[in-house]
């Protein structure tokens, strides 16, 4: 059975940048450089461990990946 996929969503809350994972909110960072850099340490080490991980930017209803250690489809696939 495959680990599950950690998605790490970082995001504006409550007029601070945070992290999202499994509805539960890390934080608060100073600024979404540094939100964004933990978040992607720590999917690094989920990754090394062999959960499949994700750091995701979540702006508005809109979500743009950062960092994955997920194979991507390529156009061809």
């Amino acid at each position: 059975m495959p680990l599950p996929h950690a998605r790490y969503i970082v995001l504006e809350h409550e007029g601070v940048w945070k992290i999202n994972l499994d509805n539960r909110y890390y934080g608060p960072f100073p600024t979404q450089a540094a939100a964004v850099e933990s978040a992607t340490g720590t999917a690094r080490k989920a990754s090394e461990g062999g959960y499949p991980a994700s750091v995701m930017l979540m702006q508005g209803s809109a979500f743009e990946t950062l960092w994955t250690s997920v194979a991507q489809p390529t156009a061809s696939e």
